[in-house]
């Protein structure tokens, strides 16, 4: 899941740079030429929800257990995983192969 997606044709790598300005929607392969859905909802999604679920219990914790503990650094690292966690966006991108209509099949034959 957490890696750089590749054209799902002829399987290009695209930089981090490059997957962090796509939209979802359908992009065209620089090298192949050929379309393809860029996806980064549900991967977000999944991220977030992790990384959400990991602070809640780590926070709870840290503050049950602690007598005198510092909301500061709690904070300040919760700060730090959230800014982990938006450079890890771009791993998070699928990009799904284009379906053709039987008349785009047909033209590819030709």
């Amino acid at each position: 899941m957490l890696k750089l997606p590749v054209c799902p044709h002829c399987g290009a790598v695209y930089s981090y740079k490059e997957v962090n300005s796509m939209k979802n929607g359908t992009s065209i392969c620089y090298h192949c030429k050929k379309k393809f859905r860029v996806n980064k909802t549900r991967g977000r999604m999944i991220l977030i929800s992790i990384v959400c679920i990991f602070l809640i219990i780590v926070n709870t914790a840290i503050m049950v257990s602690s007598e005198n503990f510092i909301p500061v650094i709690i904070m300040l690292a919760d700060m730090i995983v959230i800014t982990v966690t938006f450079l890890m966006f771009p791993l998070t991108v699928k990009f799904i192969p284009e379906k053709f209509t039987k008349a785009e099949k047909r033209e590819r034959k030709k």
